[in-house]
């Protein structure tokens, strides 16, 4: 309960101090906004409140979040339009600092780079997401799939960008290289050049020549050398 209450508490100081000024206020309620249409919460202040003051009778336009950014913590600056009788209008940038809290898919047991995500590897949590990290609310509909590009430990957070899709390998990946040579059917063991998405051409070195081989990625295990 302490614990609660003084989360509480340090939640109305962080905003109060926010809309201490009123460019703040106006660009806060703007990121609030679409907080609350994408079902995250937003804490918001400004890193240098005071100073500048817009005219009393002055309208104060935030800019709308644009469609194809994602929010992040931390610094951030935001436009706000100042509309003065018929003074032309002028744009002031606001410098503020944000935590946003939005569900999150997290490791609820530490797993090894390489690792393909099963079922109850990952619980959705609401948690305050790090500082610089994309926030990409998790869907209880929609849980991650595919492979880790790294560790991840008990209780962190699970981005996207960690994932490698179900229908890519990487670079280093082992495949059976199939050529074909009249009737002949070969098979070698050998290991991707590059990352490559199952259908893609690619580059595989067969463990037992020394020349790369060209051909198409069939399957997570099958890799055709183009016919000569």
């Amino acid at each position: 309960m302490k614990r609660l209450a003084f989360m509480a508490a340090f939640s109305t100081a962080f905003n109060a101090y926010a809309s201490a000024d009123p460019l703040c206020e106006v660009a806060r309620a703007e990121l609030e906004r679409y907080a609350q249409a994408h079902e995250m919460e937003v804490e918001v202040r400004c890193r240098a409140p005071g100073g500048y003051q817009p005219p009393a009778a002055a309208t104060l336009q935030a800019a709308p979040w644009p469609r194809d950014q994602v929010p992040r913590g931390g610094a951030l600056t935001w436009p706000v339009r100042v509309v003065s009788g018929n003074a032309r209008p002028y744009v002031r940038q606001v410098p503020l600092t944000t935590v946003w809290t939005a569900p999150a898919w997290v490791g609820t047991h530490a797993l090894q780079s390489g690792a393909q995500l099963q079922p109850g590897d990952m619980e959705l949590q609401s948690r305050r997401w790090p500082e610089g990290l994309a926030v990409q609310p998790g869907d209880i509909e929609h849980p991650p799939t595919g492979r880790l590009r790294q560790s991840l430990r008990s209780g962190d957070i699970l981005s996207v960008a960690a994932l490698v899709p179900n229908d890519m390998l990487q670079r280093g990946d082992h495949v059976t290289a199939v050529l074909t040579e009249g009737a002949v059917e070969i098979r070698l063991p050998a290991q991707l050049l590059a990352p490559a998405r199952i259908g893609e051409r690619a580059r595989v070195q067969a463990n037992s020549r020394t020349a790369a081989l060209d051909g198409r990625l069939m399957d997570p295990q099958t890799f055709r050398v183009d016919s000569e």
